[in-house]
């Protein structure tokens, strides 16, 4: 017996029982007992609960970031509330599909924390974007999943199985508009805005992760077109994120750069706008500073400019500068 098989044969019980229930007698005697790897099915399902597992996990703190940067930012800019309220109801479908078909809990557990993450979002951009009424609109932000889901979810549910079939495959087209607005707020101000980027990286590879668990545990078609959707439109995002990384939200002179010191004009173009109508002024900037004009100078452009005038008259001429 190698060294491996004596840790394997050995595990503690606290360990070996969530293993069998969660990979099966046959297929955690394969490979957690007799580290056999060969078995192909064994291993696919092997890795599909890991990853199960793993999306469940991390789908607790996903939109953490986000919620901790509208907080932070106190402003929801760039942020799309009909996305959000599109993407909960998407989100309470899978959820009650998932449990009325009696797919296990690693498939969907996941969409159930990002419901919760999702309403306190919604809440927030509410209340950040000052909307009329904006108390009224959060409690029913947060009522209305919360009424849906134990609607569907009690036993003997008035809502036939027939009907949340419907719905999932209504979900799709949901899954679609949910996004769309997002991508098009973000290609329209060339900016993700308030976005965080770890949330959509990691809303992509969970949707790709989630196409393989799917595929592999129920192979539910609706499911995997569900996703897969969700797998495109959070790779365009991902892909807006990297092009519009260091843009800012609002176009801006990326040309211009500051000033030295203080107000004084640095360039040409500066001089220009900062230009003013007095003469002397004028001169002044042209031709830089200049030592003030001596008396004779004075009595001569005087005595040019108005040949006749009397310096004992009670009226005298003075030239305004500024």
């Amino acid at each position: 017996m190698s060294w491996l098989h004596i840790i394997t044969h050995n595990i503690p019980w606290f360990i070996r029982t969530p293993a069998i229930a969660l990979l099966g007698t046959e297929c955690y005697t394969n490979l957690i007992y007799n580290v056999q790897l060969d078995e192909i099915h064994c291993l696919k399902y092997g890795i599909s609960k890991f990853l199960s597992l793993a999306i469940v996990f991390g789908s607790g703190i996903v939109k953490v970031p986000q919620i901790i940067k509208i907080l932070q930012s106190k402003s929801a800019r760039g942020l799309s509330l009909v996305g959000f309220l599109l993407d909960s109801l998407g989100l309470v479908i899978i959820v009650c599909y998932n449990y009325r078909h009696d797919f296990p809990i690693s498939t969907y557990g996941e969409s159930f924390l990002l419901l919760i993450q999702n309403t306190i979002i919604v809440t927030l951009i509410i209340l950040s974007s000052r909307y009329p009424k904006a108390g009224l609109l959060s409690f029913v932000a947060i009522s209305t999943p919360a009424l849906l889901l134990a609607i569907t979810l009690v036993p003997n549910s008035p809502v036939p199985a027939s009907l949340l079939q419907g719905l999932l495959t209504l979900s799709i087209p949901l899954a679609l508009s949910s996004k769309i607005p997002q991508i098009m707020i973000n290609f329209e101000k060339k900016s993700t805005g308030q976005l965080s980027s770890f949330l959509i990286f990691s809303s992509f590879l969970g949707c790709l992760a989630r196409l393989f668990t799917t595929l592999t545990e129920t192979g539910d078609p609706t499911l995997l077109v569900n996703f897969s959707c969700g797998s495109i439109l959070n790779g365009i995002l991902a892909l807006q994120l990297i092009s519009y990384w260091n843009e800012p939200s609002k176009p801006t002179r990326s040309n211009d750069t500051p000033l030295a010191s203080g107000n004084a004009p640095t360039r040409l173009s500066d001089l220009n706008e900062n230009r003013t109508t007095d003469p002397v002024e004028l001169d002044q900037l042209r031709k830089g500073p200049s030592r003030p004009p001596s008396s004779a100078s004075s009595k001569s452009r005087s005595s040019t400019s108005s040949p006749t005038i009397n310096l004992n008259s009670p009226r005298q001429w003075t030239r305004k500068a500024d």
